[in-house]
């Protein structure tokens, strides 16, 4: 009889549960390099960076927003006294179409810069319908459908390589917005969409675009810094097209005459070419081409994009570039550290003058290691802290090597401060695509160096490991290395763990199928020898949403159980609860970050192939997570304790009764464990673990007819709901 009340008195329990998978992302870490504190080191890294001014916080001002290509990752900075601050809560704000590029310009003259980006038939349109005092919202300007021309036969998409930015700007003068593309097919020469908006209405509130030319300025572009001027490739005597590759478009006027002249690059150039218009706002007119600016013009690695915003606060526009691809399209080594060039404008409005000022506008106050940051964390001092270590992908003449960042701060208030850039002389094993972790791999109880890496010469990616050679801290050399024989993918990632806790580090792998494989250590201990014991870890098999995942294990929510962390190339992250408890159909929680401006926890984009590593760095009783990424960059990851959920759990229970399949469905607003009981208090299911939004069914066909008791659990504390088995 008190087994029954107390299964009763459940239903009068209000319980407030503990939220166990939610974070906030932390920029309270400061970092030192060089003797400089940066301003916002976790802001993720840039690479091949897009700028846009924007306000975003109905201030008046306006504000960055940039959209990475290499990520397709969208970065917001806010204009604060004249200073940027990163606010990554700003990024949900704009449509999730974004991508390829992205350009904001206001068409219908409301004030409210509108969105401009690419789509696999054209050119998609937003418009700003922001009011005041709300946060930034969008519309399709066509639902459904990209923007539209007058050719020669109808109106039709206006097509856009994927690689390609369009100009999208005023170019005849009269107030509304015209678009300016490289030809999609056949030669190299740019078309002229003339928006009659004001012709036929008077105002500018519309894109009534009709394709004029197909030869604005009378030009063809044949090759990096080649052009035909009144005739065409073929004409010049050994020229050519060049067909292929990505072309962009910035267009302004350079000399206040009231016409706008072009900035031109292209996908295997390094610099970019003004275009001077001889003509006029009518009729252009282009006769030479000339590296951009005159003194110390852009020069990259490759594809370099130009952007003109005013970035300095003075309210004039400076000139921008960075290269517009993705990271490692191309096998030379190209400098993603130093890729935003900042041209600063010191003449007028009416007639720029740009001088050169920076290389790494932005990403000198972040972390940036280039491209594909993995981190890693020990106490390698031994003084009761934790240090920071980079996996590095190149650096100079593609050699990987691994950061070093040292904790100068306490085990629950770190800061960090750069020691080198070349951990214990990692560059001289001649290889790259370096990712770091620690592990006892020689079973003498000290945490070793474990790595994966790439040879340069052989291309092929093996994994090794470091042995410690103290008892207190880290301590290795690059002059013992021990090679660990296992076959792995150059873009496959490896997490060392005791997946089986027989004492014996394992693996898992994610594969290049997006399969996670669980190869057992066969031991001895120190020895090695791993067999595949499950091709599809956990039920996750091949996917191409997920290919190359990323892992990490830890007990995240301080329940006594692991949990497995995976980034994918999307840079996202899933955490599955409780992998040791053999739940039949585990379920990812992804809906973990939470967004102050829309008050939700969300999945979000940490800046492309997320690498997550599980490290307590605040001494608290739940870990954070702290995420390396595409961009060269580190995201932290703090458990807030679900202070954001309401006080009580929610739970959505249904149908009850339950219909005639038996299937019951669960969806709770906090990760929970669940267990069955009938109304007299017996046992009737083990417990399971079911993530925080996601809806798990569970298939109950062989339960007699009446009143059963759902009991949700976390870290002790109980809640239940009834339910009713017809």
């Amino acid at each position: 009889m008190l087994r029954l009340l107390f299964f009763l008195s459940l239903f009068l329990l209000p319980v407030a549960l503990a939220a166990q998978f939610t974070y906030q992302i932390d920029q309270s870490i400061p970092v030192e390099v060089e003797g400089k504190t940066l301003d916002f080191p976790w802001a993720g890294g840039l690479n091949a960076a897009q700028m846009n001014t924007l306000d975003l916080n109905g201030d008046s001002k306006l504000d960055l927003v940039v959209y990475d290509r290499g990520a397709s990752k969208i970065f917001t900075f806010l204009n604060q006294n004249n200073k940027w601050e990163y606010y990554p809560e700003y990024e949900s704000l704009f449509p999730s179409e974004v991508n390829q590029w992205m350009l904001l310009r206001d068409f219908n003259c409301d004030g409210l810069k509108d969105l401009f980006t690419s789509d696999p038939f054209g050119i998609l349109v937003f418009v700003n319908t922001t009011k005041t005092g709300d946060n930034l919202s969008w519309r399709p300007y066509h639902p459904g459908s990209p923007l539209l021309t007058k050719g020669f036969s109808g109106n039709i998409n206006i097509k856009v390589n994927e690689a390609d930015i369009p100009a999208i700007d005023d170019i005849d003068g009269d107030g509304d917005l015209d678009v300016l593309n490289v030809k999609f097919v056949g030669s190299g020469t740019v078309e002229y969409h003339k928006n009659l908006s004001m012709e036929r209405t008077g105002r500018c509130d519309s894109m009534q675009l009709v394709r004029v030319t197909q030869n604005f300025g009378d030009f063809e572009e044949c090759s990096c810094g080649k052009f035909a001027f009144g005739k065409t490739c073929a004409q010049l005597g050994g020229g050519r097209t060049e067909h292929t590759g990505g072309k962009t478009l910035l267009t302004f006027d350079m000399d206040n005459d009231g016409d706008r002249e072009i900035l031109f690059s292209e996908e295997t150039c390094g610099r970019v070419y003004l275009l001077e218009n001889k003509g006029d706002k009518e009729f252009a007119s282009m006769t030479s081409a000339t590296a951009f600016p005159s003194v110390a013009p852009i020069t990259m690695f490759i594809f370099p994009a130009p952007f003109l915003e005013d970035v300095n606060f003075d309210g004039k526009a400076d000139l921008l570039a960075s290269p517009n691809i993705y990271p490692r399209t191309y096998s030379s080594a190209g400098n993603f550290q130093n890729s935003i060039f900042l041209y600063t404008n010191t003449g007028t409005s009416q007639n720029p003058a740009f001088n050169f000022s920076q290389s790494n506008f932005l990403q000198g106050e972040m972390i940036d290691v280039g491209d594909y940051a993995t981190p890693a964390f020990a106490d390698y001092d031994a003084d009761g802290d934790l240090d920071m270590f980079i996996g590095v992908y190149v650096g100079i003449d593609f050699i990987g090597t691994v950061y070093q960042y040292e904790n100068i701060g306490t085990p629950s208030s770190p800061a960090f401060r750069l020691i080198t850039k070349d951990y214990v002389g990692l560059s001289s094993l001649g290889s790259f695509n370096l990712k770091p972790q620690f592990a006892d791999m020689d079973a003498d109880g000290r945490l070793d160096l474990v790595m994966t890496a790439t040879d340069l010469r052989k291309g092929t990616t093996s994994l090794f490991f470091l042995p410690n050679q103290t008892d207190k801290g880290v301590s290795v050399s690059s002059q013992f290395v021990t090679q660990i024989i296992f076959n792995l993918g150059q873009a496959e990632n490896i997490l060392i763990n005791d997946i089986n806790q027989d004492g014996l580090p394992d693996i898992l792998l994610g594969t290049s199928t997006g399969a996670i494989e669980y190869w057992k250590n066969t031991g001895p201990a120190g020895s090695n020898k791993f067999i595949l014991e499950n091709g599809s870890f956990l039920g996750l098999g091949a996917s191409t949403s997920r290919q190359n995942p990323f892992c990490s294990i830890a007990d995240l929510d301080a329940d006594g159980r692991d949990d497995l962390v995976i980034g994918n190339q999307k840079g996202t992250i899933a955490i599955y609860g409780d992998i040791h408890s053999n739940n039949p159909a585990p379920v990812a929680t992804t809906d973990v970050i939470f967004n102050p401006l829309l008050k939700v926890y969300s999945t979000k984009n940490l800046g492309g192939r997320a690498q997550p590593a599980v490290i307590n760095l605040f001494n608290a009783d739940k870990p954070a997570i702290v995420v390396g990424n595409s961009t060269g960059g580190i995201y932290i990851l703090k458990n807030d304790e679900g202070k954001e959920l309401p006080p009580d759990l929610l739970v959505l229970l249904y149908p009850n009764p339950l219909s005639g399949t038996r299937e019951l469905f669960i969806k709770p607003d906090r990760n929970v464990l669940v267990e069955f009981f009938s109304i007299l208090g017996q046992p009737v299911s083990k417990s399971y673990f079911i993530p925080a939004n996601q809806v798990y069914s569970f298939a109950l066909p062989g339960l007699a007819p009446g009143i059963y008791i759902a009991r949700f659990t976390i870290n002790g504390k109980s809640s239940a709901q009834k339910f009713i088995v017809p």
